[in-house]
């Protein structure tokens, strides 16, 4: 069983339900600001977004700011 990996698989689901927005919209709105994810649907996740975490903290850090400013607001 692996114990680590650089991928991360985040559950949209209630943060959609909350706001009324669909994965599409998410996905859209991450892109917009610069950050690059790819569509969970295709790994299963029904409302998951998969990101890369292979790249610089700082570079993970600063996408974390924008999804928190500009994609995961209410």
């Amino acid at each position: 069983m692996p114990e680590g990996t650089y991928m991360i698989f985040l559950d949209c689901t209630e943060y959609c339900q909350q706001t009324g927005k669909n994965l599409d919209e998410v996905l859209k709105a991450g892109w917009n600001v610069g950050v690059g994810w790819q569509d969970g649907r295709k790994f299963k996740g029904s409302c998951h977004i998969r990101m890369n975490l292979a790249v610089p903290f700082s570079r993970i850090q600063e996408a974390c700011d924008r999804l928190e400013k500009y994609v995961f607001v209410k």
